[in-house]
């Protein structure tokens, strides 16, 4: 919730020692509209990487974040994939590129505020 402006609130709804297999929900906010998202963490390698799987009632999105580098300079990539469900389906075929540019917009001003974090961090 710290770089992630639209999660308003979440919790882990089962943990595992090794993360992968690890349940939570999210609750989303955007424009005044909430949404909740299901969980799960599909794959994680301590300091290296992890990937989610996340459901919500419009759609699915698999997401992996990976960090390269060395402790005096790092690079964080990111992948992402939406699926979205009906109808948002079809809305989405017809406003695909301004939803696509929002979502990247925000990506990218969240992805800064992580940056910012993580260098003043200690």
């Amino acid at each position: 919730m710290r770089w992630q402006n639209g999660v308003k609130g979440g919790e882990i709804i089962k943990e595992t020692p090794q993360r992968t297999g690890t349940t939570f929900m999210e609750e989303m906010e955007e424009d005044g509209k909430s949404l909740v998202m299901h969980g799960e963490i599909t794959d994680y390698i301590p300091d290296k990487s992890i990937s989610f799987h996340l459901e919500s009632k419009i759609h699915q999105v698999n997401v992996k974040y990976w960090v390269t580098g060395n402790p005096d300079k790092s690079a964080l990539y990111v992948e992402s994939e939406i699926k979205w469900k009906f109808p948002m389906n079809i809305i989405a075929f017809f406003i695909a590129n301004k939803k696509k540019e929002k979502i990247i917009q925000q990506q990218k001003s969240e992805l800064t505020e992580l940056k910012r974090l993580c260098e003043t961090a200690g």
